[in-house]
């Protein structure tokens, strides 16, 4: 291409027409370009094309399996529109190739040949109106999907800035002790009396160590899905808010068991912490906790079940319609309206569902629920058929004998 705008394609191989159908769109405002094979076209970026319009001789010989491959290799926002010129019914070849075009392939425009001026621009400016609908679409999604993964990223920084805040908090009690305690090694009368001083620094610093491992734990997941022990990230997401739940005199009810999940680790620790610090936030005069991990089998699908419960006030009705909104947040200046939304989205990248369930009269509280599959997808659909598989065997079988 001579330059980098939209155009048609113009592929006639046969006298002529290429220069001549050209010129007429050139005329009519339209960018085209004239090509010899539909091969050609494989070459070029998919957003550069606002459609192919081609002769039958251009289907002959391997031109329609190049075309096949052209639109097989389309992106997902790609319905390229095909203006096809036939020679109709006058040559039986060219028809038959004209009536698998227009079974195999979407979007087809049929012209007989030979064609009016009127009709071809008629025809090229629907096609047109078409293809910058697509582009459209195309790039309304792209600004959609760029300016989610800037929210992604901007409640991943407020956390880190959140987890920073729990961290410094964490180990400043452990280092007043320690402070305290090597003043009392100092000034220790003997030995035995500044050797269990000693063994209570040590326990303070092992405690700070746990805090900044668990910490860095948090940072360094691996982002992409593995099989993972969703117990060991359920009770590492809890530890980060251990002095908060101190403060707040929450009672935590953990029944944690065992229980492996394929999902991106990094990415459900963080649901995790946005779902336990909504709760604690739910809880600011103290209450209960609930965390719960176990295995758990769903029509023939094997999960991982993630309960996380508080006993709050619950969700007032008027606020659950936007609860998973962009933005929207009962915490005023303190939240950023994207931790729920966050924490859905994660759920959903990973195979899973997120459900919730909640109470504002007494007893009240609110329960989330994850559901994140045990195997891969393909894994799941294999493992969920063969029981269906062997019931219709068995069912054969039955019938068999009667």
């Amino acid at each position: 291409m001579t330059d980098a705008s939209p155009r048609f394609l113009v592929v006639a191989p046969v006298g002529r027409d290429g220069e001549l159908i050209c010129s007429l769109l050139r005329s009519s405002g339209y960018a085209a370009e004239c090509l010899t094979t539909i091969r050609s076209v494989e070459r070029l970026d998919s957003s550069m094309l606002l459609g192919l319009i081609l002769t039958d001789e251009a289907l002959a010989q391997d031109g329609f399996e190049a075309l096949r491959i052209i639109l097989e290799a389309q992106p997902v926002w790609s319905d390229l529109p095909i203006l096809l010129l036939t020679s109709g019914s006058n040559i039986p070849q060219y028809a038959a190739l004209a009536s698998q075009v227009r079974l195999e392939f979407r979007n087809v425009f049929l012209l007989e040949r030979p064609i009016r001026k009127e009709l071809l621009l008629s025809a090229v400016q629907v096609a047109y109106n078409s293809r910058l609908r697509q582009l459209e679409i195309r790039d309304a999604v792209a600004r959609q999907f760029q300016s989610d993964e800037a929210l992604r990223n901007t409640e991943k920084l407020a956390m880190a800035g959140q987890l920073a805040a729990t961290m410094a908090h964490e180990v400043n009690n452990p280092l007043e002790a320690l402070t305290n305690l090597l003043f009392l090694v100092e000034n220790s009368t003997n030995v035995d009396e500044a050797r269990n001083y000693g063994r209570l620094a040590a326990q303070e610093l092992a405690r700070i160590s746990e805090i900044v491992n668990q910490t860095l734990r948090f940072h360094r997941a691996p982002g992409k899905p593995a099989i993972t022990d969703v117990a060991e990230l359920a009770s590492s997401a809890l530890s980060l808010f251990r002095g908060k739940l101190r403060n707040r005199k929450v009672a935590e009810v953990v029944k944690v068991q065992p229980a492996f999940a394929y999902c991106s680790a990094g990415e459900v620790r963080q649901a995790l912490v946005n779902l336990i610090g909504n709760a604690l936030d739910a809880m600011p005069e103290g209450g209960k906790l609930h965390l719960r991990v176990s295995a758990v089998q769903r029509q023939d699908f094997h999960y991982v079940r993630v309960t996380v419960g508080d006993t709050g006030s619950g969700i007032r009705r008027e606020v659950r319609p936007n609860l998973f909104t962009q933005f929207f947040t009962t915490k005023g200046s303190r939240g950023t309206g994207l931790g729920l939304w966050l924490t859905r989205d994660i759920v959903l990248r990973n195979g899973g569902r997120l459900r919730y369930r909640t109470r504002t009269s007494q007893p009240s509280g609110t329960v989330f629920t994850m559901y994140l599959p045990s195997l891969p997808p393909f894994e799941m659909t294999r493992s969920a058929s063969a029981p269906a598989r062997r019931s219709a065997a068995d069912s054969t079988a039955t019938a068999h004998v009667a």
